[in-house]
């Protein structure tokens, strides 16, 4: 196995040598390239990179060992590890799927918004007006999930509310200029094609 100490110092002291000697034959290899062979300069860094590859390797049992022995004296020490492993990981999903209920809550909302729009009576005028006709029953998108196009909406299942409680035009406001005229325009037109049908 590996040992710890030798009469040089300790492992971590040795590996840290043999980084910099690696170090240093790399960057000594422009100045001194000229005057030594090539070959020699070869042989120089596969022997100073395969004695830093041997020592991480000791080094890496050693602490493998160390693993092994604290985890046969004291047990409770890896399972509150694992614990506390564990508890991370619950806080980092939990915050992933508070920041994707936080998006549902926004498109929800602007949802709501642009279905409040597309159903306000100066909306409607101007897609009578432009048709030529003003049917009694209009054919206004309603109920959870429906787009202008009579299907669930991408991305929802059927039975998805897409409006939620207390919509306003908070989530509207949350997006750039453009990306705000676009939906609008989007769902004007959508209901233009559901009127002119």
């Amino acid at each position: 196995m590996a040992n710890p100490t030798n009469g040089n110092g300790n492992i971590v002291d040795e590996f840290e040598e043999a980084f910099h000697s690696c170090l240093q034959v790399l960057t000594k290899e422009d100045e001194v390239s000229t005057t030594l062979e090539k070959d020699e300069i070869k042989l120089e860094i596969d022997q100073a990179t395969l004695k830093f590859l041997d020592l991480a390797r000791q080094m890496e049992a050693f602490f493998l060992q160390k693993r092994f022995l604290l985890s046969a004296l004291k047990p409770e020490l890896i399972v509150k590890e694992d614990i506390v492993d564990l508890r991370h990981d619950l806080a980092r999903k939990e915050e992933l799927i508070k920041r994707h209920y936080d998006k549902i809550a926004v498109w929800q909302n602007l949802l709501s918004d642009l279905q409040g729009w597309a159903k306000s009576p100066a909306h409607q005028g101007s897609t009578s007006s432009a048709s030529g006709t003003t049917p009694p029953n209009s054919s206004t998108p309603s109920g959870p999930g429906i787009s202008g196009m009579g299907g669930p909406l991408p991305g929802m299942m059927s039975g998805m509310n897409p409006i939620g409680p207390g919509s306003n035009m908070q989530a509207l406001s949350n997006m750039p200029q453009s990306q705000q005229v676009q939906m609008q325009q989007q769902m004007h037109m959508q209901h233009m094609q559901v009127s002119l049908s």
